[in-house]
């Protein structure tokens, strides 16, 4: 199980960041006893975590994560607008060249943007919401090309 850092340690929380590496430690870490599952949890962590820190993080583990083999010639850029008590978070992912790299901030002239909570999120990359469930129940809000977005799913590890 996994132990949650004190949130008032900066340092504490930063290390216990860069132990997540992928959908494992992200299933944990929703599991946990401390962060709890439901939407409240969620965000008080990410909240008292920092939500640019645990953002910065997810975003380089979903780069990490792209599976070029599931997504041949592939190319584009999906931005994220993640919705969080603080504020709107936009971060975007570019696709190319076999490879996919997580950024803060927008991009003009994504091919797709997406709206969706934190909390949401968190479990959309630990493998505990289908993207596409998610997209059709109404908490993924989609923008762009359509066609480009409902494969996203598909090419990434969970």
């Amino acid at each position: 199980m996994t132990v949650m850092p004190d949130l008032a340690d900066a340092a504490a929380v930063q290390r216990f960041l860069e132990t997540i590496s992928g959908p494992e430690e992200l299933r944990d870490l929703l599991d946990g006893a401390d962060a709890g599952a439901d939407d409240a949890a969620i965000e008080e962590f990410v909240e008292g975590a920092g939500a640019t820190a645990v953002l910065d993080r997810l975003f380089t583990i979903m780069g990490e994560r792209f599976v070029p083999e599931r997504a041949p010639g592939a190319a584009g850029v999906v931005q994220w607008n993640v919705r969080t008590p603080s504020g709107v978070y936009t971060y975007h992912v570019e696709i190319r060249d076999g490879a996919a790299r997580g950024r803060r901030g927008a991009y003009s002239g994504a091919n797709v943007s997406l709206k969706i909570s934190v909390a949401d999120l968190l479990r959309v990359c630990a493998g505990r919401l289908n993207a596409v469930t998610a997209f059709t129940g109404g908490k993924i809000g989609l923008t762009g090309d359509m066609m480009f977005g409902a494969r996203l799913s598909g090419w990434f590890e969970y």
